[in-house]
């Protein structure tokens, strides 16, 4: 019989949907100006089943026949929270922020629902199989409101004015085929993006331009680190075995961060305009990106699908759509914008990191044994190294 480490199982105490993983740091590390720009993340790495969701008599019958305890482990991201945790160290942050909850009941990083029967990795949403056919719907709302809304708060706060965000995660050792995957990968493209060139219809409002997707990350940070790991004698990829889902906060970022900027030349430009309510709710609706603002959904359809209004409410949604066309024009009439901002090294870089499982746990079969804390360490240092010579060679004009 495998021993499995405690630290690979499952707990039903959750104190918070995610939080700041402080770290205590040793006096080196990057200036406090340069290190509190990065912010560092895990989404998958989380531990906690909530009670509540065991109440329920379907998932006690998964957890009985052992169905929940295989899909935990196959979700989790084994070892990016050690990952995480040496590189706010050495990189002198004050700490990387944990999303607790474990990815088996909510994966953060897709579009937020309950995934349609046979979709695939990429097309899943935050709910999955097998808790997806086992949730009722109160359930599945709950989530969404519960922990889903309160991880995007958060992490909405965590990359406010950085320069980058890197989040870590780790995957399996082979691919379905039973090739073996790199021992890292760097992943700066959205899915979407890898295949058709643009994104699909509707996922974002059409304004942002999918020319931004062509890279998350400025390429001058993702060869630093690459080349960095490469001399430490890691095998490095990009966007292999697979590029960003198009629900990842990597991708969902871009966006958010584009309107952001847009709104903030515009509302230089049309000082006037700043706080009318028919502004604020094309701006709320730009940034809604999480898909998570109802009236912003509503806002869409009449734009985009051409929906009736609601009874009463066709002035409101002329008063929007007249607004969102100045902001149309505001960015047609300035050609530079695009441009400037997808070239500035001030944009931000969301960067996702994949490392493989095997390099940071030992198992045996399927089940977590032990983790291996020098080669997490060892790996994050040499991304932490890489970032320090970005900053201090490649982007001295950051600093």
């Amino acid at each position: 019989m495998v021993a499995v480490s405690s630290q690979a199982l499952y707990t039903t105490e959750l104190s918070a949907p995610i939080e700041l993983v402080r770290v205590a740091g040793d006096g080196r590390g990057l200036p406090r100006g340069l290190a509190s720009r990065i912010s560092i993340d895990t989404v998958h790495d989380g531990d906690v089943i909530p009670a509540h969701i065991l109440e329920a008599p379907a998932i006690q019958a998964l957890e009985r026949s052992g169905e929940l305890w295989r899909a935990y482990v196959h979700e989790r991201d084994w070892g990016a929270n050690m990952v995480a945790h040496h590189l706010a160290r050495l990189l002198g942050l004050e700490g990387y922020h944990r999303v607790n909850v474990a990815r088996v009941v909510m994966d953060y990083n897709r579009f937020p629902g309950s995934s349609p029967p046979r979709a695939d990795h990429f097309n899943r949403l935050a709910i999955s199989p097998p808790l997806s056919d086992a949730m009722t719907y109160e359930q599945k709302r709950e989530v969404l409101e519960r922990y889903y809304d309160r991880v995007s708060a958060g992490m909405e706060r965590a990359i406010e004015g950085k320069l980058i965000k890197l989040a870590i995660h780790s995957y399996d050792v082979h691919n379905a085929s039973l090739t073996e995957r790199p021992e890292l990968s760097l992943i700066t493209r959205s899915q979407s993006y890898q295949a058709f060139s643009h994104l699909p219809f509707g996922q974002f409002d059409p304004l942002f331009p999918d020319v931004l997707m062509e890279s998350s990350t400025d390429p001058v940070l993702r060869d630093r680190i690459a080349l960095t790991l490469e001399k430490l004698g890691v095998r490095v990829e990009h966007n292999y075995p697979y590029c960003l889902p198009d629900g990842s906060l990597e991708v969902r970022s871009q966006p958010w961060m584009f309107f952001r900027y847009v709104r903030e030349r515009f509302n230089a430009a049309h000082p006037e305009k700043v706080g009318r309510p028919n502004y604020d709710r094309v701006w709320d609706m730009l940034l809604n990106t999480n898909h998570r603002r109802a009236d912003s959904e509503v806002l869409f359809g009449y734009l985009h699908r051409f929906r009736r209004p609601s009874h009463g409410a066709g002035a409101e949604m002329a008063a929007a759509r007249r607004a969102y066309e100045a902001i149309c024009a505001f960015v047609q009439e300035t050609p530079e914008l695009i441009d400037e901002y997808r070239r500035t090294p001030h944009r931000m870089s969301a960067l996702g990191i994949e490392v493989r499982k095997d390099l940071l746990w030992r198992f045996e079969g399927v089940e977590p044994v032990e983790p291996l804390e020098l080669n997490a360490r060892d790996i994050a240092s040499k991304i932490a190294e890489a970032i320090t010579i970005y900053f201090e060679t490649d982007r001295r004009e950051l600093r």
